[in-house]
Formats: structure tokens, sequence, C-alpha cells
């Protein structure tokens, strides 16, 4: 669309001075091809892929923070360091925001991962604790229940 616009904008300061020109009474000398400047387009299309991938990333970001939220982990340090990487791509450091919100992701899914592993860890070790009670028991009442126990 940028490129699109300075094409207009040449064409229409074109026909302005060749307007010009016929009024004063005086023909323009034709635009050289060398007298145009080099179109940005590469340049505009590597923006815009920065863009999309600072865009996947923050929504990337967005989901795991989120999911560690459901869960109980931490998720304000992945909100702050989400908003500076927000900050940075307005301010037009993408290849920073994108390093910034995938730094972010990396940390929601990290805690995401640590309340997960402990939660398990706190199953497995509850599974284990009425195991040995159930054992406990099983023992006392072997013992209630033997033969010696019973003559005394």
């Amino acid at each position: 669309m940028h490129c699109s616009l300075h094409t207009r904008l040449l064409v229409w300061i074109a026909l302005a001075s060749a307007a010009t020109a016929t009024v004063a009474g005086t023909i323009p000398e034709p635009v050289n091809v060398t007298d145009i400047p080099p179109s940005n387009a590469t340049e505009l299309h590597a923006e815009s892929r920065a863009e999309a991938a600072f865009r996947q990333a923050a929504q990337q970001a967005d989901a795991a923070m989120k999911k560690a939220r459901a869960e109980g982990g931490k998720w304000r340090e992945v909100a702050d360091l989400l908003m500076q990487s927000s900050v940075a791509s307005h301010s037009g450091d993408l290849q920073a925001a994108i390093k910034m919100a995938n730094q972010a992701r990396l940390m929601a899914e990290e805690s995401y991962s640590a309340v997960v592993a402990a939660r398990e860890a706190a199953a497995k070790k509850a599974a284990e604790e009425r195991a040995a009670a159930a054992a406990a028991k099983a023992a006392v009442e072997k013992r209630a229940a033997s033969p010696a126990a019973l003559a005394k």
C-alpha cells in the first residue's frame, strides 16, 4: 500500500509539473527511471514479516500466561514482560519485542510446568502416605488377630 501511494505521488508530481509547464508555455523534461527513488517494498515486506512474527509470539505468550494463571502459576512477571514487549513493538524495535514475547512465553510455560509437577508430587506423596497408613493399620490388625495376642 505504501508503494502504491509513493507511485501515485510521483505520478501526481509529474502531471502537476506537466500542467504547470503547459500553462507557462514550456515543455517539461521527461522523467528518467533513475530519477525515481528505488522501491522500499523489500523493507516493508521484512517489517511486515517481523510484525507478524511479533503478533504470533505475543499470542503464544498470552495463551501460555492464561494457562499458567488458570493453574495457579506465576503470571504477573509474564504480564509485565508482555507489556514491555508491546511497548517495544510500538516504538519500532520489533526484534527486541519478539525476543521479550518469546521470553514471556517460556516463563509462563515453566511456571505451568512447575505447578503441574508440584501438584503431581503432592498427589504421589499423599498416595504413599495413604499406602503406608493402610499397611500400618493392616499390621496392627494382623497382630491383634494372631493367636498369641488372643491368649493374653
